[in-house]
């Protein structure tokens, strides 16, 4: 999972035209929707624009506004001017059959240049793993400007669900930061992570197996799993 696309909430609200003089800002746009959590100045109004552009992310092209509405729980007003907003500033495009949105050129020209598919003998590894424990099962590099999923569970993929972004976010931050496992749980879902170390004993990249509460098996069985893994995986991915 990335971090947050821009540096500061005044930065979005620059960027995002909710600042005085932006697109979100004016009587007009207020009067239109009727919800005080638009106004330019109001943090919040950042805060869900830039919900708006994780849950595009997240879902792919083709995400509709209802669809975005639903998954961050915001009202239907709120979403379709949000997404009104970003799509008049290049943030997310309506896709030409008009049956959903994408991410926009100027989200595009923020992000680094994606990291590399791992290698074959990394993805043989992160298949052996995945026949045999339960959850999802996903690989983030660490050793780039944003943490990046660069192999993810094709059976059990990340879901723009309230609590999926926070568990694993909170992991990779606590993995990246030096912590050989991290443990996180928000809403329905638990993380679980170990660190992938280099042969200088860097963190280059983090085991994350992402599931609901109820279905998680212990954390002792976790780490028994990922620990061999991810000593399999460091001179792999290094």
């Amino acid at each position: 999972m990335s971090r947050p696309i821009f540096a500061s909430p005044e930065a979005a609200a620059q960027l995002l035209g909710l600042v005085a003089g932006g697109a979100g800002d004016s009587a007009d746009d207020a009067a239109a929707v009727g919800e005080d959590e638009l106004r330019g100045r109001q943090p919040r109004a950042v805060r869900h624009a830039l919900q708006v552009l994780e849950c595009v992310a997240a879902s792919g092209a083709g995400v509709t506004g209802q669809e975005i509405s639903a998954a961050l729980g915001l009202s239907r007003a709120t979403t379709y001017r949000l997404v009104q907003v970003l799509t008049e500033d290049e943030y997310l495009v309506r896709l030409p059959d008009l049956r959903g949105f994408a991410l926009g050129h100027r989200v595009a020209a923020l992000f680094p240049p994606p990291a590399p598919r791992p290698p074959l003998a990394a993805r043989l590894v992160l298949d052996r793993l995945r026949a045999g424990l339960r959850g999802g099962i996903h690989l983030v590099r660490l050793d780039g400007v944003v943490h990046t999923v660069v192999d993810e569970d094709p059976d059990f993929p990340l879901i723009p669900e309230p609590g999926v972004r926070e568990v694993v976010d909170g992991v990779c931050g606590e993995l990246a930061a030096g912590a050989p496992s991290a443990v996180r749980v928000a809403d329905r879902w638990t993380a679980i992570g170990v660190t992938v170390l280099d042969e200088l004993g860097q963190a280059v990249a983090g085991l994350v197996v992402v599931a609901l509460q109820d279905r998680m098996p212990g954390v002792a069985e976790i780490d028994a799993r990922l620990t061999p893994a991810a000593v399999e995986l460091g001179p792999l991915l290094a």
